[in-house]
Formats: C-alpha cells, structure tokens, sequence
C-alpha cells in the first residue's frame, strides 16, 4: 500500500462546511493514526497485495467523519476495507455512528498478485473487509448482497443517512435509483462522494441528483473522486436548483 501524499483540504472544507484551516487540522489527525496504515499494509502485504483498488483518499474521508460527526454512514463497495476502515476509526474517535456497508464480494480463484499489482478481488479464505482491524469492528453493519436490493432496505431500516460513500462501477439507471431511495434519508447537509475512477467525470445520473438536491459537485484535486453536499432539505425539481459553480467537474 501507498500513504497518502497529497490530501485535499479545500475539498474536504468545502463538503464539511467547515474552514479549510480546520479541515487540514482534522486531516493531519488522520494522517498521524500510523498503526491504522501499518495495520492495512501488513494484512495487504501477507495476501501479497503490494496495492489495492480503493479510494485514494482515506484520509480526507476521515477527516469527514470528524467534522460531520454522523450517525449513520452508507457505503457501497467494501473490498479489503481501507475506505471501511478509515471510516470506522474516525467513528471511534467521535463515539458516535455506524458504518453500514454493502458489497458483493469478488472471489479470487487462486493468488495471482504475489509478485504485485492491484485488484479488488476477495483473496482465498477471506472476505468482505479482510484487513479492516477486528478492533474497529463494533460499529460495522456489514451487508453482503445486490446493491440494488439492500441499498432500499437500508432507506427503509435507518432514521437517516448523514454520509454516503459509493464506490462500484454502477450504471446510470442503477445509482439515480439507489440515491433516490436514500434521498428521503439525507437531511440538508448530508453528504455523498462517489468515485469514477483515476480520470472519470461524474455520471449524468449523479448530475441530476445532485440538481435535485441544490448541491454543486466537487472534485477532489488529481482524482475522479466527487462529492456532493445537499443544500435543499428535500429533493427539488432540476430546474429549481442552481448551476454547478466554478470548482464543479
């Protein structure tokens, strides 16, 4: 695994509403926790994963957790749980929330990064969230399924969705659906980061609901990482929410 270099304060200010000398304190708390990145690198390491497909910025989602304080987290894709992790540690310094995560999980057929590269396959004999520490665990609901099924149940079962991380290659159909059902969950403020990729622009489908919502996607510096802040208290019709600003991918 890589530490991660070059975070992002302004990105993470902007979402938490917060100034960016405080998201860059709030950011530099995560970076300092080195027995949570040693205890992913090693599990990673053992599996001979030398780098995994995640999130590339655990530590300004980190620092979101801490600044937003919510109660309850949605994420969509688990993985080895270094997203996963970072968010349940950040739950732990709070001593509020749960992280409620869905993921169908990838089997690898045998070990073929031994000499290195990157996947997002579950290694043999393990599963969803294999290198999250066990002393993380306490606040985890993990769901192992269809996003398209339990994605509703969980807009069903919560009282509310204060932060939605959606990281699984989704079509447009697919996630304009699934944010809908957790739409009516999310108060104003809530926030959603969804990732498309090294270089990929935000779908049409998280365009319009982001509309819908009042919000103003923002990407986060050198990745196709976006994250979208609600500013209505309910879903609006498109043509009632403003324009993307300038930081607006």
């Amino acid at each position: 695994m890589r530490q991660e270099v070059d975070p992002d304060p302004l990105w993470v200010a902007e979402l938490s509403g917060r100034s960016p000398a405080v998201a860059a304190r709030a950011i530099a708390e995560a970076a300092a926790d080195r027995r949570l990145f040693s205890a992913l690198d090693r599990e990673h390491r053992r599996e001979g994963r030398a780098s995994y497909v995640e999130i590339d910025a655990p530590l300004e989602l980190h620092a979101l957790v801490r600044l937003t304080r919510p109660r309850h987290l949605v994420e969509v894709g688990v993985s080895s749980g270094v997203s996963s992790a970072y968010l349940l540690a950040a739950l732990r310094r709070n001593g509020v929330g749960t992280l409620h995560s869905v993921d169908l999980p990838q089997a690898a057929r045998r070990r073929p990064y031994a000499r290195g590269g990157s996947s997002w396959s579950i290694p043999p004999g393990r599963a969803s969230g294999w290198a999250i520490p066990r002393a993380l665990r306490s606040r985890w609901d993990l769901r192992l399924g269809d996003k398209a099924g339990i994605v509703p149940l969980l807009a069903d079962e919560l009282p509310r969705v204060d932060l939605v991380v959606y990281d699984v290659p989704h079509d447009d159909d697919n996630v304009f659906d699934e944010f809908t059902a957790l739409d009516r969950r999310m108060p104003r403020g809530a926030v959603a980061i969804v990732d498309h990729g090294p270089s990929g622009t935000l779908c049409a489908a998280l365009r319009r609901w982001a509309r819908r919502r009042g919000s103003r996607p923002v990407r986060r510096a050198g990745l196709g990482l976006y994250g979208m802040r609600a500013r209505s208290a309910k879903a609006t019709e498109p043509g009632r929410s403003r324009r993307a600003g300038a930081r607006a991918a």
